[in-house]
């Protein structure tokens, strides 16, 4: 075999080596380009974030905004808490945290803090015999039901500079059922407030107010159907008058004509003398 016929094969599987590369690199091109469109469709179902994550590797937690979002602030409703609280239970927790400053029997004496027979509805600083502290004294008005609740939550936020060292009540349950009992032993305790009107509540009376406002709106709406009945009554009416008037000249008309008619017929018609001449 001369050098031709080998540089002959030599080429022969150079150029099969290049073909079989080039099919390879087709083949990555087209499945690479069909493969992007199913990228596109994952993109769209997946969120920014995911696919900055997935992409980059830059990966941010997005605090979700469905459920928890839609969630509603939960009401403190004081009336509705003070209605369905447990005076047993209130005594329980009296006794538990509040006995050793402060007693409740009437008549009773004062001790660290003072006798709280008769507190609820009472004045702020109502025992005369009893030292309070300035931050007390300078308090006015009454212990209603929303100044207790904030007291016995956090006296020291409450009235700044008080004397009293009681950390507060901060579950609901327990400062509810101990107003409720400190209630039961104030004879002049004023009713606990309403609770708050429901959602559905809130809607019947605004449609109730509509409801009531709708005759008012009805009776101004009234005047232009009046109106509109009197312009269509009245156009009736002369359209009647016209088809009347209309008739009216057609009979003239057929009257005349058939006196025309009867006129002329009698003066070309023969009389019977001149038919008995002839």
């Amino acid at each position: 075999m001369g050098e031709l016929g080998l540089n002959k094969i030599l080429g022969a599987l150079l150029a099969t080596a290049l073909g079989l590369f080039g099919l390879k690199t087709l083949s990555d091109v087209v499945f690479a380009h069909g493969g992007e469109g199913h990228g596109e469709e994952h993109a769209e179902a997946t969120s920014l974030s995911e696919q900055m994550c997935e992409k980059f590797a830059y990966c941010v937690e997005v605090a979700g905004g469905g459920a928890a979002a839609a969630e509603e602030e939960e009401v403190f409703d004081l009336g509705a808490l003070l209605a369905a609280a447990d005076v047993s239970r209130g005594e329980r927790t009296f006794k538990g945290q509040c006995t050793t400053c402060h007693t409740i029997d009437a008549g009773g004496a004062n001790g660290t803090g003072p006798n709280l027979h008769g507190v609820v509805g009472a004045a702020k600083h109502h025992h005369a015999d009893f030292n309070y502290s300035a931050a007390m004294t300078s308090l006015g008005g009454t212990w209603t039901y929303e100044d207790l609740n904030h007291w016995l939550e956090n006296p020291s936020s409450f009235a700044r500079g008080t004397s009293m060292s009681f950390a507060g009540l901060r579950k609901d349950p327990d400062r509810i059922n101990v107003i409720a009992y400190l209630a039961s032993q104030s004879p002049d305790a004023p009713p606990f407030p309403d609770p708050l009107p429901a959602a559905g509540e809130d809607d019947g009376a605004d449609a109730a107010a509509d409801g009531a406002e709708a005759p008012a709106e009805g009776e101004e709406a009234a005047a232009p159907a009046d109106d509109a009945m009197e312009a269509v009554e009245g156009a009736a009416d002369a359209a009647t008058e016209t088809v009347t008037d209309v008739t009216e000249a057609v009979v003239e008309e057929a009257d005349a004509a058939t006196e025309t008619a009867e006129e002329a017929f009698d003066e070309e018609a023969p009389t019977p003398t001149e038919e008995e001449g002839e």
